[in-house]
């Protein structure tokens, strides 16, 4: 049976933008260095969904990884996320990544470009012979991107099985559960199979998630208060669970429920920037950036968003 390869932490690394919405690479690279610096990092993952990867270009993308790997020590993988609607661009997308010098690559759902494609997640063969044929062409480990169940863009927990099993590439998984119900049945089935970080829909169940069992977390939020997010992770695996609680519920929830809210609620529909944007806008406020631009179709923050923000950060003392 395949054994976990990673345990830890894995940082997210958001993409700063200057005036004219060109990566600002210095700002990027003093991100990584910070981030290089967190307590239990096993890796740093670019081209994420708070890490611009669809907004960013093929070249842009390969650039990031270029950038990453050369600022940070060799001891830390990079870990690139790759998207496509079919094997031929996933491969291509894999190739370009691996020669870039990403480590591992987090795998989007190939099935979101039509409703049509989106069943094919239910299938039992669709998902695993994807991942086998993809694993064969790029030849690299490879981690999973699974969204919730109600998201309508997830797969079964039997083909997750089945694909930790059989495809030996396959090394990891960002569990994305909105409820610890739903990672417990993950949890269960795969644990031992494969390392499975949790995010939780980066909600205040990660909590519960993290109780149940993890080999990690990552999640953008976590850009914001790294240091304790990453005492909380440690504190979780290390089995100090009233410790962990307590630190969650004071530093991390207030934080997680102010972006995000209830999962599935109203408060999401009716916040105008999205999430990468609100992050960012933290980042400015922490002094990490210069801006929190993001390219349309995404739409930044609102003038009352950015103060809520800001307000938050003061109120958990992560401002100077």
């Amino acid at each position: 049976m395949k054994k976990p390869h990673f345990r830890g932490y894995i940082a997210s690394a958001l993409v700063p933008f200057d005036s004219k919405f060109e990566i600002n690479e210095s700002e990027y690279v003093a991100l990584l260095k910070e981030i290089s610096q967190a307590d239990g990092l096993c890796g740093v993952y670019v081209n994420a969904w708070v890490g611009e990867i669809y907004s960013l270009t093929p070249e842009e993308r390969q650039r990031l990884i270029k950038i990453a790997r050369a600022t940070l020590p060799r001891s830390i993988p990079v870990i690139s996320g790759i998207i496509g609607f079919n094997l031929h661009d996933m491969a291509k997308a894999g190739l370009e990544a691996k020669e870039a010098g990403a480590d591992v690559l987090e795998v989007f759902p190939p099935f979101d470009g039509t409703l049509f494609f989106r069943r094919l997640m239910a299938s039992d063969e669709a998902p695993l012979q994807f991942f086998k044929d993809l694993a064969r062409e790029v030849k690299m480990p490879l981690s999973i991107f699974k969204y919730a169940s109600e998201r309508g863009l997830s797969y079964s927990t039997d083909v997750l099985l089945r694909i930790a099993e059989e495809v030996e590439e396959v090394v990891a998984m960002k569990a994305s559960c909105l409820t610890s119900a739903d990672y417990y049945q993950v949890w269960s089935r795969l644990n031992g199979n494969l390392s499975l970080f949790v995010t939780g829909g980066d909600t205040v169940d990660m909590l519960g998630m993290m109780m149940i069992g993890a080999d990690g977390a990552q999640a953008g939020i976590m850009a914001l208060g790294r240091e304790n997010w990453t005492s909380f992770i440690a504190l979780s695996l290390g089995g100090k669970y009233t410790e962990a609680r307590n630190l969650y519920i004071e530093k991390c929830a207030p934080i997680a429920d102010h972006f995000y809210g209830a999962p599935l609620s109203s408060f999401r529909r009716h916040r105008r920037g999205s999430t990468t944007a609100l992050i960012k806008e933290g980042l400015v406020a922490m002094g990490r950036f210069t801006s929190a631009r993001v390219r349309t179709p995404d739409l930044g923050a609102t003038d009352e968003e950015r103060e809520g923000v800001v307000g938050l950060l003061r109120r958990m003392q992560l401002l100077s």
